[in-house]
């Protein structure tokens, strides 16, 4: 696997992972996130993202755990939060994969919707920010300056995989760039030290 700076994230060339299409579990909620799409299917479902985002912005009170304050914001009780970190280990298409993990998303999507795109934006707005945000709240209180997520992974037109360093862009950049960059800025820094 080769190593690139962020700006190849810009790089139309450079395209998310695919994944194949599923029918529950990870699979399926990878197959319908806009984390894992390109061209319509990505500007369709960024914009499901967006107003995800803006009602949570609206909706959320800061000042503990960041994926319980998320739960919370969508309506759903803290007791979520174990189902929210097994599909967030396994939500990367190169991680290993789990039956418990493939439940655990099938709950989350029950919980929160049908099983439709605005459903697989509230659930990836959960997943994504998990790991990410608790890494976050780590690094502002130690003052460590590296990102919470060190890198992404690309594909470019050959089929490699392209491991993007994200050291100057921690929120990353170009189109697939973290939309709740607001939002985990203001979970991490409420969290009580």
């Amino acid at each position: 696997m080769r190593t690139a700076p962020s700006s190849a994230l810009e790089d139309p060339a450079l395209r998310v992972p695919d994944v194949p299409d599923g029918t529950a579990g990870v699979a399926w909620l990878r197959a319908h996130v806009a984390r894992f799409s390109e061209g319509p299917s990505h500007t369709r479902r960024r914009e499901l993202v967006a107003a995800v985002l803006a009602d949570l912005t609206r909706r959320v009170v800061p000042g503990g755990d960041p994926t319980e304050c998320l739960l919370l914001a969508l309506g759903l009780p803290a007791a979520h939060g174990p189902d929210v970190a097994l599909v967030a280990g396994a939500y990367q298409p190169h991680v290993p994969q789990s039956p418990e993990a493939d439940a655990a998303a099938d709950r989350l999507v029950a919980a929160l919707g049908p099983r439709d795109e605005l459903t697989a934006a509230r659930v990836g707005v959960l997943v994504q920010a998990h790991a990410a945000t608790r890494a976050l709240v780590d690094r502002l209180r130690t003052g460590d300056p590296r990102p919470p997520v060190p890198s992404t992974r690309r594909i470019d037109p050959d089929g490699e995989v392209v491991e993007v360093d994200l050291v100057d862009a921690p929120f990353g950049r170009g189109p697939h760039a973290c939309p709740a960059r607001t939002l985990a800025l203001r979970l991490a820094t409420a969290v009580p030290t």
